[in-house]
């Protein structure tokens, strides 16, 4: 047995020295909560306790999530009202089976019984009740099978819609949002489903502990009276009063035994994962002597779970007693056999315990489950919840390009719209730092420059200099911490940011594929043309992704993981079974080198552009699997489709882009180091030359012209 070392909540409070502890008085007497500290086996367990009754408990909780049992229940009736009303029936069902059956059984073994006692059998009593006994029965096993095909049709809708309401919930979240450990979602669609039946249980388990009661009463008026059916309650009333449970408090618990845990840790190492380092040391024996060290200190303490240790006594007095109560209507059948005969019934008293056990089982459970159904609630909480996150970054009013004023029309006096050439920037004095990042340097430090529409702008710096943030910035994935963000002459917040990002094409190495198709993964580009193949084919050209597209048997339709779900039974280790050999013809994930990857990203880019929206690209590094030709190759497609578009490349490669470039910014640490064209900047002598001559050098020092360095 499990020493129990309990500490009440006094000597707790006597350690608290100031009122921010969470277990000081201050913030107990805020709950309205002792602690206990219980040491069980190897556990030690902190458990609050409330000073309310244990009804008010109930009532609090009942009440603060009666709104929330509404609004998932209207939400599932109206997925299908059909299968919802079925459910609730089963369910309802289900809770008065038991008082049911016992009842029914009661009438015909109380028929039986008579008929033994006068020697003349109610054959129509008996047959009547018979009948009844057997189509209840059948009724049950209809209900039981019926109820098992509408519950996985429900169930399966209702994981289904609630999928949907997550997914469109997550889809509006924001990229600083998402970032943001607090706005992080639990819930998952099988919580809804799984919630609504906890909680429809726990109200079962009500329902049939008082179906057993009612039986009870309804039995003892003919055998003890209503004394008799107290003491058939008494027992399971008792026992669960006078029982400690865990399950209705708040606790937590952990191992706080150095043998324990020292074992724990050398099972650990004995792993396959350190396999190399053991067999290569020798460590064997080392591992098994230390573990029986530890064992050999642990042998008299248990490591049973605290869930089983939490409601067990020092002394069997408690048990005993629960047993003595249980007899007690025996006790009073003998009194009343003795003393009243005739109002004596064997078969209402097999009932009535029958019964009295049953109900001990459903108070047991409505008690038990009560944690169930404060964690049922908590999910559906959590689950509204994360339809109601609210995004960091406000949205505008102004959609983009937004129409110039009428004083700015055309020649022929046609309305006119901004970013006709591309969009243009300014940025000043902006400064950013991620959310929740732990670095004491910003990731942008006071950033002012200008670009604008339709120019070529090449970015480049050394590894953490700023330039990705900077494409970051300038797609509005994020807005500055401080500082200001204008394009063309307006407030990047002022915008739609959906028209924004509608507006915006980013290629980048951290661009990835989709779980979808290859035509799919291309066309989702331009969504309202995914379904146009020849388009998608033009955009795989022009990435460069039709040669090893073709080369593929299911071509465009080929998914690269094809999400195949399998499941095997006795098969392991038999690959010659002819069952073996079809699943491992089943689909399998295709596996296609980085730079293939990168073709079909860049393909997506192009369809990107057939839907004219595109004002602003923002190139950033997609290029780093590819091979030198197939990177002039892209460079050279997207440089001859920036009609319209203000470009911003991203490179740590000299070559390639910056003879096209209008102006090149140079990052050093988050900062701004230089901006100009590559002349400029190679006069100045600074970062950028010193960056560009440290990849020419290393050509040189090949033998290799330096013209064109790359790094």
């Amino acid at each position: 047995m499990a020493a129990t070392i309990e500490e009440k909540s006094s000597a707790i409070k006597a350690t608290s020295s100031t009122t921010d502890s969470p277990t000081s008085p201050e913030k107990l007497a805020e709950r309205n909560i002792t602690i206990s500290m219980h040491q069980l086996g190897v556990w030690k367990l902190k458990v609050a306790h409330s000073k309310s009754p244990f009804y008010m408990n109930y009532y609090r909780d009942f009440s603060q999530s009666y709104p929330l049992f509404v609004r998932l229940t209207k939400d599932i009736y109206n997925v299908s009202p059909r299968l919802f009303t079925f459910y609730i029936f089963s369910q309802i069902w289900g809770s008065i089976e038991e008082a049911l059956m016992m009842h029914l059984s009661g009438i015909l073994l109380r028929s039986v019984e008579n008929g033994l006692k006068t020697g003349s059998p109610d054959v129509w009593g008996i047959g009547s009740a018979v009948v009844a006994r057997l189509a209840c029965s059948l009724f049950a096993a209809f209900m039981s099978w019926q109820g098992e095909l509408a519950l996985a049709q429900l169930r399966t809708r209702v994981t289904t819609n609630f999928n949907m309401y997550l997914m469109s919930a997550r889809l509006r979240v924001d990229l600083p949002t998402s970032k943001d450990k607090s706005s992080e979602s639990e819930a998952t669609p099988d919580n809804a489903w799984y919630s609504l039946n906890d909680i429809i249980s726990f109200f079962s388990s009500i329902l049939s502990a008082l179906s057993q009661i009612a039986l009870i009463f309804h039995l003892s008026r003919s055998t003890g009276g209503p004394l008799f059916a107290i003491l058939c309650i008494l027992r399971p009333v008792v026992s669960l009063l006078g029982t400690r449970t865990i399950w209705d408090k708040a606790a937590y618990g952990y191992v706080d035994n150095k043998d324990y845990t020292r074992m724990k840790s050398l099972t650990e190492f004995a792993g396959g994962s350190y396999r190399q380092d053991i067999i290569s040391g020798n460590l064997g024996e080392w591992i098994m002597s230390e573990f029986k060290k530890a064992y050999d200190k642990l042998t008299d303490v248990t490591v049973e779970h605290p869930y089983s240790l939490y409601d067990r006594t020092e002394t069997p007095y408690r048990d005993m007693m629960h047993k003595a109560i249980g007899d007690l209507p025996m006790v009073y059948c003998a009194l009343i056999t003795i003393m009243r005969p005739s109002h004596f019934s064997l078969t209402s008293l097999a009932i009535l315990q029958q019964s009295s056990t049953w109900l001990g089982y459903s108070l047991g459970t409505v008690f038990q489950s009560s944690e169930t159904f404060r964690q049922a609630v908590t999910n559906v909480r959590k689950l509204y919840e994360a339809g109601n996150v609210v995004n960091k970054m406000s949205d505008g009013a102004i959609p983009y390009p937004a129409p110039l004023s009428l004083s700015e029309k055309g020649d022929a006096g046609e309305m006119k719209t901004e970013g006709e050439k591309g969009m243009g920037f300014e940025l000043k004095e902006v400064t950013f730092t991620y959310p929740g990042s732990q670095s004491t340097e910003n990731a942008l430090s006071s950033i002012s420059l200008t670009i604008k529409p339709g120019q070529l702008v090449v970015i480049v710096g050394s590894n953490g200099s700023g330039k990705s943030t900077l494409i970051r910035i300038l797609s509005r994935l994020y807005d500055p911490t401080s500082g200001q963000v204008l394009i063309d002459n307006r407030p990047s917040s002022s915008y739609l940011v959906g028209d924004l990002h509608r507006a915006t094409a980013i290629l980048s190495q951290e661009s990835s594929i989709y779980p979808l198709t290859l035509a799919e993964n291309i066309g989702i580009g331009y969504p309202e043309k995914s379904n146009d193949i020849e388009m998608i084919k033009k955009a795989a050209e022009e990435g460069g992704a039709s040669e090893f597209i073709k080369k593929l048997e299911a071509g465009l339709e080929t998914r690269l993981d094809p999400m195949q779900e399998t499941f095997s039974i006795n098969l392991y280790n038999d690959k010659e079974h002819p069952l073996s050999k079809e699943l491992d013809k089943l689909a399998k994930p295709i596996d296609v080198s980085g730079g293939e990857k990168q073709k079909v990203v860049a393909a997506r880019t192009f369809m990107r552009f057939y839907s004219g929206k595109v004002k602003f690209v923002a190139v950033d590094e997609p290029s780093s699997a590819l091979d030198a030709e197939a990177e002039l190759h892209l460079f050279q497609r997207l440089i001859a489709a920036r009609q319209g578009k203000t470009m911003v490349f991203v490179t740590h490669r000299f070559g390639h882009l910056t003879k096209f470039a209008d102006v090149i910014l140079c990052m050093k640490g988050g900062r701004l180091e230089e901006m100009g064209s590559h002349a400029e900047l190679m006069a100045k002598q600074g970062e950028y030359a010193n960056l560009y001559n440290i990849q020419a050098n290393a050509f040189s020092a090949g033998g290799e012209a330096a013209e064109t360095p790359t790094a």
